[in-house]
Protein backbone atom coordinates (compact mmCIF):
# COMPACT_ATOMS: atom_id res chain seq x y z
CA UNK A 1 0.00 0.00 0.00
CA UNK A 2 2.86 2.48 0.84
CA UNK A 3 4.79 1.68 -2.02
CA UNK A 4 1.50 1.93 -4.26
CA UNK A 5 0.86 5.62 -2.35
CA UNK A 6 4.75 6.51 -3.73
CA UNK A 7 4.63 5.43 -7.20
CA UNK A 8 1.22 7.41 -7.06
CA UNK A 9 3.21 10.38 -5.70
CA UNK A 10 6.22 10.47 -7.77
CA UNK A 11 3.87 10.37 -10.95
CA UNK A 12 2.15 13.24 -9.43
CA UNK A 13 5.09 15.33 -9.08
CA UNK A 14 6.18 14.19 -12.46
CA UNK A 15 3.05 15.61 -13.86
CA UNK A 16 3.07 19.16 -12.12
CA UNK A 17 6.86 19.17 -12.87
CA UNK A 18 6.18 18.66 -16.41
CA UNK A 19 3.18 21.20 -16.68
CA UNK A 20 4.65 23.70 -14.29
CA UNK A 21 8.44 23.93 -15.71
CA UNK A 22 8.21 22.50 -19.88
CA UNK A 23 4.96 24.38 -19.95
CA UNK A 24 5.28 26.86 -17.59
CA UNK A 25 4.55 31.01 -18.36
CA UNK A 26 1.16 33.09 -19.23
CA UNK A 27 -0.28 35.62 -21.50
CA UNK A 28 -3.68 37.43 -21.65
CA UNK A 29 -5.99 36.40 -24.27
CA UNK A 30 -5.69 38.32 -27.38
CA UNK A 31 -2.30 39.30 -26.00
CA UNK A 32 1.49 38.17 -25.78
CA UNK A 33 4.96 39.31 -24.97
CA UNK A 34 7.17 40.04 -27.78
CA UNK A 35 8.94 36.58 -29.50
CA UNK A 36 12.46 36.04 -29.07
CA UNK A 37 15.06 33.37 -28.65
CA UNK A 38 17.38 34.35 -26.25
CA UNK A 39 17.29 36.99 -24.27
CA UNK A 40 21.13 37.40 -22.27
CA UNK A 41 21.20 38.03 -18.51
CA UNK A 42 23.91 40.93 -19.26
CA UNK A 43 21.59 42.87 -22.01
CA UNK A 44 18.61 42.52 -19.61
CA UNK A 45 19.61 43.66 -16.74
CA UNK A 46 20.20 47.10 -18.60
CA UNK A 47 16.69 47.15 -20.08
CA UNK A 48 17.27 44.89 -23.40
CA UNK A 49 19.45 48.37 -24.85
CA UNK A 50 22.00 46.52 -26.38
CA UNK A 51 21.83 46.82 -30.12
CA UNK A 52 24.32 49.36 -30.39
CA UNK A 53 26.32 47.41 -27.38
CA UNK A 54 27.35 44.09 -28.66
CA UNK A 55 30.75 42.90 -27.91
CA UNK A 56 30.11 39.76 -26.78
CA UNK A 57 29.10 36.17 -27.58
CA UNK A 58 25.14 38.07 -27.08
CA UNK A 59 25.89 39.65 -30.10
CA UNK A 60 24.99 36.55 -31.48
CA UNK A 61 21.12 37.25 -31.04
CA UNK A 62 21.35 41.25 -30.54
CA UNK A 63 23.36 42.65 -33.58
CA UNK A 64 26.50 40.43 -35.23
CA UNK A 65 28.35 43.61 -36.27
CA UNK A 66 29.19 44.05 -32.64
CA UNK A 67 31.66 40.96 -32.99
CA UNK A 68 34.15 43.21 -34.78
CA UNK A 69 34.23 44.76 -31.24
CA UNK A 70 35.06 41.97 -29.37
CA UNK A 71 37.78 42.33 -27.17
CA UNK A 72 39.26 39.56 -26.41
CA UNK A 73 38.98 35.38 -26.90
CA UNK A 74 36.79 33.98 -24.05
CA UNK A 75 35.34 30.39 -23.94
CA UNK A 76 32.08 29.59 -21.58
CA UNK A 77 31.95 25.81 -21.46
CA UNK A 78 28.97 26.07 -18.39
CA UNK A 79 26.35 28.53 -19.03
CA UNK A 80 22.87 28.37 -17.19
CA UNK A 81 20.26 30.85 -17.05
CA UNK A 82 17.05 30.47 -15.09
CA UNK A 83 14.17 32.56 -14.55
CA UNK A 84 10.84 32.55 -13.20
CA UNK A 85 8.24 35.04 -12.50
CA UNK A 86 7.15 35.94 -8.95
CA UNK A 87 4.18 33.86 -8.70
CA UNK A 88 5.13 30.89 -10.87
CA UNK A 89 7.43 29.18 -7.53
CA UNK A 90 4.20 29.33 -5.43
CA UNK A 91 1.99 27.95 -8.41
CA UNK A 92 3.96 25.15 -8.81
CA UNK A 93 3.89 23.95 -4.84
CA UNK A 94 0.02 24.34 -5.01
CA UNK A 95 0.52 22.20 -7.62
CA UNK A 96 2.12 19.42 -6.14
CA UNK A 97 -0.92 19.27 -3.26
CA UNK A 98 -3.44 19.00 -6.34
CA UNK A 99 -4.86 16.08 -7.88
CA UNK A 100 -5.32 16.54 -11.37
CA UNK A 101 -8.28 13.83 -11.95
CA UNK A 102 -10.21 15.59 -9.23
CA UNK A 103 -12.26 18.41 -11.26
CA UNK A 104 -13.32 20.42 -8.24
CA UNK A 105 -9.47 20.73 -6.71
CA UNK A 106 -8.74 21.40 -10.45
CA UNK A 107 -11.53 23.96 -10.92
CA UNK A 108 -10.34 25.66 -7.38
CA UNK A 109 -6.43 25.63 -8.31
CA UNK A 110 -7.47 27.29 -11.29
CA UNK A 111 -9.65 29.82 -9.79
CA UNK A 112 -7.01 30.54 -7.17
CA UNK A 113 -4.71 31.91 -10.67
CA UNK A 114 -7.39 33.61 -12.43
CA UNK A 115 -5.59 36.36 -14.67
CA UNK A 116 -2.28 35.97 -13.16
CA UNK A 117 0.66 35.64 -15.13
CA UNK A 118 3.12 32.79 -14.19
CA UNK A 119 6.68 32.07 -16.13
CA UNK A 120 9.18 30.03 -16.21
CA UNK A 121 11.99 29.74 -18.40
CA UNK A 122 15.41 28.02 -18.58
CA UNK A 123 18.62 28.42 -21.36
CA UNK A 124 22.00 26.54 -21.66
CA UNK A 125 24.23 28.84 -24.07
CA UNK A 126 28.13 27.57 -24.01
CA UNK A 127 29.61 29.73 -26.23
CA UNK A 128 33.10 31.01 -28.35
CA UNK A 129 33.96 35.04 -28.73
CA UNK A 130 37.08 36.42 -30.23
CA UNK A 131 37.64 39.42 -32.23
CA UNK A 132 35.57 39.48 -35.53
CA UNK A 133 33.81 35.71 -34.51
CA UNK A 134 31.64 33.81 -32.49
CA UNK A 135 30.16 30.55 -31.61
CA UNK A 136 27.17 29.02 -29.58
CA UNK A 137 25.09 25.94 -29.10
CA UNK A 138 21.59 26.86 -27.13
CA UNK A 139 18.93 25.14 -25.74
CA UNK A 140 16.05 27.66 -24.54
CA UNK A 141 12.83 26.60 -22.97
CA UNK A 142 9.94 28.75 -21.98
CA UNK A 143 6.67 28.38 -20.85
CA UNK A 144 3.62 30.28 -19.65
CA UNK A 145 0.41 29.09 -18.23
CA UNK A 146 -2.62 31.33 -17.24
CA UNK A 147 -6.40 30.76 -16.00
CA UNK A 148 -9.61 32.11 -17.66
CA UNK A 149 -13.48 32.42 -16.31
CA UNK A 150 -14.20 31.89 -12.70
CA UNK A 151 -17.18 30.03 -13.55
CA UNK A 152 -15.70 27.49 -16.22
CA UNK A 153 -12.23 27.66 -15.58
CA UNK A 154 -9.99 27.12 -18.65
CA UNK A 155 -6.08 26.76 -18.46
CA UNK A 156 -4.05 28.89 -21.49
CA UNK A 157 -0.65 26.72 -21.71
CA UNK A 158 1.77 28.48 -24.28
CA UNK A 159 5.55 26.86 -24.63
CA UNK A 160 8.55 27.31 -26.86
CA UNK A 161 11.66 25.13 -27.18
CA UNK A 162 14.19 25.80 -28.94
CA UNK A 163 17.15 23.70 -29.80
CA UNK A 164 20.14 25.00 -31.94
CA UNK A 165 23.88 26.54 -33.09
CA UNK A 166 24.62 30.07 -33.90
CA UNK A 167 27.77 31.58 -35.63
CA UNK A 168 28.50 34.74 -36.56
CA UNK A 169 31.55 36.91 -37.93
CA UNK A 170 32.04 40.54 -38.45
CA UNK A 171 34.51 43.03 -39.84
CA UNK A 172 35.08 46.75 -39.63
CA UNK A 173 35.90 49.24 -41.89
CA UNK A 174 37.32 53.24 -42.56
CA UNK A 175 39.94 52.90 -39.40
CA UNK A 176 37.26 50.73 -37.28
CA UNK A 177 34.48 53.16 -37.48
CA UNK A 178 32.29 50.92 -39.07
CA UNK A 179 31.59 47.25 -38.91
CA UNK A 180 29.30 44.51 -40.74
CA UNK A 181 27.83 41.59 -39.19
CA UNK A 182 26.12 38.53 -39.90
CA UNK A 183 25.09 35.65 -37.63
CA UNK A 184 23.44 32.00 -39.27
CA UNK A 185 21.22 30.12 -36.61
CA UNK A 186 19.90 26.95 -36.91
CA UNK A 187 16.83 25.91 -34.51
CA UNK A 188 14.55 22.96 -34.29
CA UNK A 189 11.60 24.00 -32.62
CA UNK A 190 8.89 22.49 -30.70
CA UNK A 191 5.99 24.69 -29.62
CA UNK A 192 2.23 24.64 -28.00
CA UNK A 193 -0.52 27.39 -27.70
CA UNK A 194 -3.36 26.19 -26.58
CA UNK A 195 -6.24 26.49 -24.14
CA UNK A 196 -8.01 23.70 -22.27
CA UNK A 197 -11.39 23.26 -20.38
CA UNK A 198 -11.48 22.00 -17.24
CA UNK A 199 -12.98 18.53 -19.08
CA UNK A 200 -10.35 18.37 -21.31
CA UNK A 201 -7.60 18.54 -18.18
CA UNK A 202 -9.20 16.00 -15.76
CA UNK A 203 -10.23 13.66 -18.21
CA UNK A 204 -8.01 10.90 -20.09
CA UNK A 205 -3.71 11.48 -20.45
CA UNK A 206 -2.62 15.00 -19.31
CA UNK A 207 0.73 14.19 -20.41
CA UNK A 208 -0.25 12.24 -23.60
CA UNK A 209 -2.44 15.34 -24.45
CA UNK A 210 0.26 18.17 -23.88
CA UNK A 211 2.22 15.75 -26.49
CA UNK A 212 -0.21 15.26 -28.75
CA UNK A 213 -0.93 19.48 -29.20
CA UNK A 214 2.66 20.18 -29.44
CA UNK A 215 4.05 20.87 -32.67
CA UNK A 216 7.71 20.74 -33.87
CA UNK A 217 9.20 23.29 -36.75
CA UNK A 218 12.68 23.42 -38.11
CA UNK A 219 14.47 26.58 -39.52
CA UNK A 220 17.97 28.17 -40.58
CA UNK A 221 17.68 31.86 -40.24
CA UNK A 222 20.36 35.15 -40.72
CA UNK A 223 20.68 38.11 -38.99
CA UNK A 224 22.67 40.80 -40.10
CA UNK A 225 23.50 44.09 -38.52
CA UNK A 226 26.05 47.40 -38.62
CA UNK A 227 27.90 49.85 -36.22
CA UNK A 228 28.60 52.86 -37.00
CA UNK A 229 31.30 54.77 -34.35
CA UNK A 230 30.02 58.70 -34.57
CA UNK A 231 33.18 59.98 -32.62
CA UNK A 232 34.60 60.21 -29.45
CA UNK A 233 34.36 62.82 -27.05
CA UNK A 234 37.47 63.33 -23.88
CA UNK A 235 36.11 65.52 -21.04
CA UNK A 236 38.17 67.46 -18.88
CA UNK A 237 39.36 64.63 -16.73
CA UNK A 238 40.82 62.95 -19.61
CA UNK A 239 37.71 60.50 -19.85
CA UNK A 240 37.14 59.25 -23.35
CA UNK A 241 33.62 58.55 -24.40
CA UNK A 242 32.84 57.01 -27.86
CA UNK A 243 29.24 57.27 -29.16
CA UNK A 244 28.16 54.54 -32.01
CA UNK A 245 24.85 53.83 -33.29
CA UNK A 246 23.53 50.14 -33.97
CA UNK A 247 20.85 48.86 -36.64
CA UNK A 248 20.24 45.14 -36.59
CA UNK A 249 17.75 42.67 -39.21
CA UNK A 250 16.89 39.43 -37.10
CA UNK A 251 15.65 36.22 -38.77
CA UNK A 252 15.68 37.92 -42.21
CA UNK A 253 15.26 34.43 -43.63
CA UNK A 254 13.71 31.19 -42.63
CA UNK A 255 11.27 32.45 -40.07
CA UNK A 256 8.86 29.96 -41.14
CA UNK A 257 9.32 26.86 -38.59
CA UNK A 258 6.99 24.34 -40.51
CA UNK A 259 4.33 22.99 -38.36
CA UNK A 260 5.99 24.95 -34.88
CA UNK A 261 5.14 28.66 -34.24
CA UNK A 262 7.01 30.70 -36.67
CA UNK A 263 9.97 33.39 -35.86
CA UNK A 264 9.23 36.62 -36.54
CA UNK A 265 11.54 39.20 -38.91
CA UNK A 266 12.25 42.36 -37.22
CA UNK A 267 14.43 45.45 -37.73
CA UNK A 268 15.96 46.92 -34.34
CA UNK A 269 18.33 50.22 -33.44
CA UNK A 270 20.21 51.30 -31.02
CA UNK A 271 22.49 54.05 -29.84
CA UNK A 272 24.97 53.90 -26.54
CA UNK A 273 27.66 55.80 -25.50
CA UNK A 274 30.40 54.19 -23.90
CA UNK A 275 33.78 54.76 -21.57
CA UNK A 276 36.11 52.74 -20.16
CA UNK A 277 33.71 51.57 -17.12
CA UNK A 278 30.65 52.93 -17.97
CA UNK A 279 27.84 52.11 -20.47
CA UNK A 280 24.72 54.29 -21.33
CA UNK A 281 22.02 53.21 -24.27
CA UNK A 282 19.03 53.25 -25.73
CA UNK A 283 17.25 51.11 -28.40
CA UNK A 284 14.40 51.17 -30.11
CA UNK A 285 12.92 47.60 -31.39
CA UNK A 286 10.95 46.51 -34.47
CA UNK A 287 10.85 49.71 -36.44
CA UNK A 288 8.60 48.16 -39.02
CA UNK A 289 6.17 47.25 -36.29
CA UNK A 290 6.37 43.35 -37.30
CA UNK A 291 5.15 42.49 -33.99
CA UNK A 292 1.77 41.60 -34.41
CA UNK A 293 0.89 41.99 -30.53
CA UNK A 294 0.76 45.74 -30.68
CA UNK A 295 2.03 49.10 -31.94
CA UNK A 296 2.70 50.44 -28.64
CA UNK A 297 5.60 52.57 -29.09
CA UNK A 298 6.47 52.80 -25.25
CA UNK A 299 6.91 48.77 -25.42
CA UNK A 300 9.34 48.91 -28.06
CA UNK A 301 11.42 51.22 -25.97
CA UNK A 302 14.36 50.27 -23.95
CA UNK A 303 17.20 52.47 -21.58
CA UNK A 304 19.99 50.92 -20.53
CA UNK A 305 23.10 51.85 -18.21
CA UNK A 306 26.20 49.25 -17.01
CA UNK A 307 28.72 50.35 -14.67
CA UNK A 308 31.87 48.43 -14.16
CA UNK A 309 33.70 48.49 -10.90
CA UNK A 310 37.47 47.24 -10.27
CA UNK A 311 36.79 45.04 -13.40
CA UNK A 312 34.95 42.59 -11.21
CA UNK A 313 31.51 43.84 -10.39
CA UNK A 314 28.90 44.83 -13.12
CA UNK A 315 26.14 47.12 -12.01
CA UNK A 316 23.32 47.60 -14.09
CA UNK A 317 19.72 49.14 -14.49
CA UNK A 318 17.52 50.40 -17.09
CA UNK A 319 13.79 50.30 -18.45
CA UNK A 320 12.57 47.77 -20.29
CA UNK A 321 8.97 48.49 -22.24
CA UNK A 322 8.65 51.02 -19.20
CA UNK A 323 9.50 49.07 -16.14
CA UNK A 324 12.85 49.65 -14.22
CA UNK A 325 15.10 46.27 -14.55
CA UNK A 326 18.72 45.89 -12.30
CA UNK A 327 20.89 43.45 -12.60
CA UNK A 328 24.55 42.74 -10.44
CA UNK A 329 27.00 40.74 -11.76
CA UNK A 330 30.56 38.97 -10.67
CA UNK A 331 33.02 38.70 -13.06
CA UNK A 332 35.42 36.57 -11.99
CA UNK A 333 38.50 34.92 -14.37
CA UNK A 334 36.90 31.67 -14.63
CA UNK A 335 33.53 32.13 -13.15
CA UNK A 336 30.61 34.71 -13.72
CA UNK A 337 27.39 35.08 -11.70
CA UNK A 338 24.85 37.67 -13.08
CA UNK A 339 21.69 38.21 -10.95
CA UNK A 340 18.25 40.27 -12.38
CA UNK A 341 15.20 41.36 -12.43
CA UNK A 342 12.98 42.89 -15.23
CA UNK A 343 9.53 42.98 -16.33
CA UNK A 344 7.89 42.13 -19.35
CA UNK A 345 4.83 43.44 -20.67
CA UNK A 346 2.21 40.60 -21.87
CA UNK A 347 -0.44 43.33 -22.50
CA UNK A 348 -1.47 45.21 -25.55
CA UNK A 349 0.92 48.49 -24.10
CA UNK A 350 3.09 49.54 -21.54
CA UNK A 351 1.35 49.44 -17.98
CA UNK A 352 -1.58 47.10 -18.81
CA UNK A 353 0.03 43.71 -17.83
CA UNK A 354 3.29 43.43 -16.52
CA UNK A 355 5.28 39.90 -15.62
CA UNK A 356 8.16 40.64 -13.07
CA UNK A 357 10.59 38.16 -13.75
CA UNK A 358 13.49 36.96 -11.90
CA UNK A 359 16.51 35.50 -13.22
CA UNK A 360 20.20 33.57 -11.79
CA UNK A 361 22.83 33.08 -14.30
CA UNK A 362 26.05 31.28 -13.59
CA UNK A 363 28.58 30.77 -16.45
CA UNK A 364 31.96 29.20 -16.44
CA UNK A 365 34.78 29.52 -18.79
CA UNK A 366 38.40 30.74 -19.48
Amino acid sequence: MDRMKTIMNMKKSYLVFSLAISLLSSSLAFAAEYPYIYKGPRPMGMGGAFIAVSNDANALFYNPAGLAYVPEQNATSVSLVIETSRDAVSAYKDALDVSFDDPRETADFLRDYIGENNHAGIVVFPSYAKPNFAFGVFAVGKSDFTAHDYQFPKLELSSLNDVGVAAGFARSFLEEKLSLGATGKLVMRKSLNRIYTLPELTTGDLEDKLRDDSEDGFGVLLDIGTIYRIGEITTGDGTTIQAQAGLSVSNLIGSSMGDAEDITEHVDAGIACKSENLTLAIDYIDILNNFDQDSDIPKRISLGLEYIYDKKYALRTGLHQGYPTYGLGLLGERVRLDLLTYVEEIGTYSGQQKSRRYAFSFAFGF
